[in-house]
């Protein structure tokens, strides 16, 4: 397993339901990005593990990063998980992945994905974006100008009541 979250001290039923949501979850993504064509090259899959670990701990998640072993034709279920999360972060942030990840087919498309990644690790906007901070758009000034028309009868009766 490539990544791991790090241990806490969560009691023992509280990590049994998050390891049931996290089955339910790694069956749903799993179902989205289909099994490869032809086995990943662990060097692919070790890349993508590896951006994914700090773009992790941009997220403030901490995780260890482990080697694949050897190609496979299906992403681990935690780097998965991952990759999609940072997905939507990627399309929210106005900077999608390259590729869908429902079009992931081999290590060109894996290859693809993790460069974006990497061009987003190193933008501080990013960064900015993951931990919830806006940016500061500056000071806008607005002009609202009213025109009224010619006055009537019932503008003058109103304005009589109020006085």
């Amino acid at each position: 397993m490539p990544i791991r979250p790090k241990k806490n001290n969560a009691p023992d039923e509280l990590m049994e339901r998050a390891d049931e949501q996290d089955a339910l979850v790694d069956e749903q993504v799993s179902a989205i990005i289909p099994p490869a064509e032809t086995p990943y090259n662990v060097k692919v899959l070790d890349a993508l593990a590896s951006v994914i670990g700090e773009i992790s701990k941009m997220m403030g998640i901490e995780v260890e990063v482990e080697s694949y072993g050897e190609p496979t034709t299906t992403l681990d279920p935690d780097v998965a998980r991952f990759l999609f999360m940072i997905d939507q972060a990627a399309r929210d942030y106005g900077q999608p992945l390259p590729v869908a990840l429902d079009e992931i087919r081999g290590d060109a498309e894996l290859t693809t994905i993790t460069a974006h990644l990497k061009k987003l690790l190193s933008d501080d906007g990013f960064k900015d974006f993951l931990m919830g901070e806006e940016e500061d758009m500056g000071d806008t000034e607005i002009d609202i100008e009213v025109k009224r028309g010619p006055k009537d009868e019932q503008d003058d009766m109103f304005m009589s009541r109020m006085a």
